[in-house]
């Protein structure tokens, strides 16, 4: 495996990136989380070749990425801003962007504020906005059993929510939405590291899993859409939470090609390696030619 460098970018914000091939093509690839560390997207460097680089780099407060003093700068709009900076610090001249689960919500941000730079956009596992993460939410929390609703409910009212307990029901609630076809946890997704100052910060200030009122509490990429020119791939696992936002996303941007795996959920890259990589290097294909 490739090793980890750094980039210093305009501000003296410095970046933790790992990367495999060669250009003129370059796959950025945003992690989710918010504000997990780019591991567990590692598979994705094996799309890299001698004309298309691969780089996964961690967000800002992700790793041993800079990171602001205030939970204030982490916002969707300020982290788009940062991809831009990456572009220019890591030469690329055609830009593919890819956005997975939360890293979607910067590649859609970056999207309407640098199409100018981008060549294609890929969203996966991901929405458009904070009201469709709340309908996910609400989608998890109807399909636990009554005895995980009922002890739920009584976490939430102790507001225990830094307790293992709690982490794990709701780890165990999520499951059939994120990981419905894995047996295990793959090694790439334990080396992962969850940032908790950068998940609050975003998605929830007091820790509660179903309550969105971090910094993208109001959030809406969806009027973006209309605007979208470049080729976009959509792709989402048949079981993922997101589904529905990710088939709105498609119909509503007019190039975009959506793809379904049938048996996946939220990690995709995971539960179904070999389609997903295909599905991503068909696309990429069609659009360099290459």
């Amino acid at each position: 495996m490739p090793r980890a460098s750094r980039v210093t970018v305009a501000g003296r914000r410095s970046f933790e990136y790992v990367s495999r091939g060669r250009g003129p093509a370059t796959l950025l690839v945003h992690p989710g989380g918010p504000g997990l560390t780019y591991e567990y997207l590692r598979p994705l460097l094996r799309l890299a070749h001698a004309h298309l680089r691969v780089v996964l780099f961690n967000p800002r407060g992700v790793g041993r990425s800079w990171s602001p003093a205030r939970a204030s700068a982490y916002t969707i709009s300020n982290m788009a801003e940062d991809v831009d900076a990456l572009r220019s610090a890591l030469d690329i001249d055609e830009l593919h962007l890819l956005g997975f689960s939360a890293g979607g919500f910067v590649a859609l941000e970056y999207a309407h504020r640098y199409q100018r730079h981008l060549t294609s956009l890929l969203l996966v596992a991901t929405a458009g906005s904070a009201e469709e993460v709340r309908q996910a939410n609400r989608m998890i929390r109807s399909a636990a059993s009554a005895r995980q609703r009922r002890r739920l409910a009584q976490l939430e009212k102790a507001k225990a929510f830094d307790t293992k307990e709690y982490a794990d029901l709701t780890d165990a609630m999520a499951a059939p939405f994120q990981r419905r076809f894995l047996s295990q946890r793959p090694k790439e997704l334990r080396s992962s590291k969850l940032s908790l100052d950068v998940y609050r910060a975003i998605m929830t200030r007091t820790g509660d899993e179903f309550l969105v009122d971090g910094t993208m509490a109001r959030w809406d990429g969806r009027k973006y859409y209309s605007k979208i020119e470049v080729p976009t791939l959509v792709m989402v696992g048949r079981y993922d939470s997101l589904l529905e936002a990710s088939r709105e996303m498609a119909d509503r941007i007019v190039p975009a090609h959506l793809r379904v795996l049938p048996r996946a959920s939220h990690l995709a890259i995971h539960e179904q390696p070999t389609e997903s990589l295909k599905t991503i290097r068909e696309f990429l294909v069609d659009v360099t030619g290459d």
